[in-house]
């Protein structure tokens, strides 16, 4: 039985999975990472469509999109044959390198949509990469830093709060709640794409207050310091200088006693308190 045209009007969101062939790997090094965001964001001026998160894997990758006049097939269809011919000619492979049926299933509702971000964003930590969420191939540092461009963060941001800081925190707290499974039934008995279930999120987490665990990973994102440095003995002076706001922010918070902290960082309680006097009257 032929497929049916997938559903196209103009504001659609989508949420798009294109798989290597046979789930084999199809960006072999950073560099073909890099070529794929360069041909996302050359159609995207080519077809005004607007991109809210993406993730870019080994062997697969995630899109958020909204489409304008131009249907999502057109898109895709650009972008996939133009990686494929820069693949295939660097790679000196041949035929399909996708799945030829990408999946997309549309959002219908804006309330899913940070869901969606959060579970795309999360995809690294699922598959246990290193790096975690903080994986330079997806959207995350965008929405961490608001840096306008590829990605449009302001749309997703000012619906958590208009305030710049609190929505960076709020979007960090959701990212860091937010996962588990995302599963779909790819076709129903009448051969149409539906959706099954789009996220098991814990949405309902507090909007205002950090845990130890995500406060580490905000200053460690925003500072752009690593965590075992944060957290260890570096003398640096801006891991210093990180390593101070942190103790200042966790008693601020009351996410930790001095106590704790001192035990936590290794640092003599009494340091702990002068710090938080220094930063307190600054």
């Amino acid at each position: 039985m032929a497929r049916r045209p997938r559903v196209h009007y103009e504001g659609a969101i989508y949420h798009v999975i294109a798989r290597g062939n046979n789930r084999e790997r199809v960006f072999e090094a950073e560099e073909e990472k890099g070529k794929y965001l360069e041909i996302l964001a050359d159609y995207k001026k080519r077809y005004d469509f607007q991109l809210y998160a993406y993730v870019i894997m080994d062997n697969h990758v995630h899109l958020l999109l909204q489409v304008g006049k131009d249907p999502l097939a057109k898109i895709m269809q650009g972008i996939q044959q133009r990686y494929t011919q820069h693949y295939n000619l660097h790679q000196k492979h041949s035929g399909h390198v996708f799945e030829q049926r990408y999946k997309a299933f549309i959002c219908e509702k804006e309330s899913y949509l940070m869901a969606l971000i959060c579970y795309i964003h999360q995809n690294p930590v699922r598959a246990s990469m290193l790096e975690g969420v903080d994986y330079r191939w997806s959207s995350h540092l965008s929405y961490v830093r608001r840096v306008p461009g590829l990605v449009n963060v302001e749309f997703i941001l000012n619906t958590l709060s208009t305030n710049t800081e609190e929505a960076r925190e709020q979007y960090l707290i959701l990212v860091g709640a937010a996962v588990d499974k995302l599963e779909y039934s790819v076709e129903n008995e009448h051969g149409k794409e539906t959706q099954k279930t789009l996220l098991q999120a814990k949405m309902e987490q507090s909007r205002t207050k950090l845990t130890w665990e995500q406060l580490v990973e905000k200053i460690t994102v925003e500072e752009e310091i690593s965590q075992e440095k944060l957290v260890g003995k570096c003398r640096i002076r801006k891991v210093v200088a990180a390593r101070k706001r942190l103790i200042y922010e966790a008693l601020k918070r009351d996410l930790m006693t001095r106590t704790q902290l001192a035990k936590e960082l290794q640092i003599d309680p009494a340091n702990i308190t002068r710090i938080f006097q220094e930063l307190t009257n600054n």
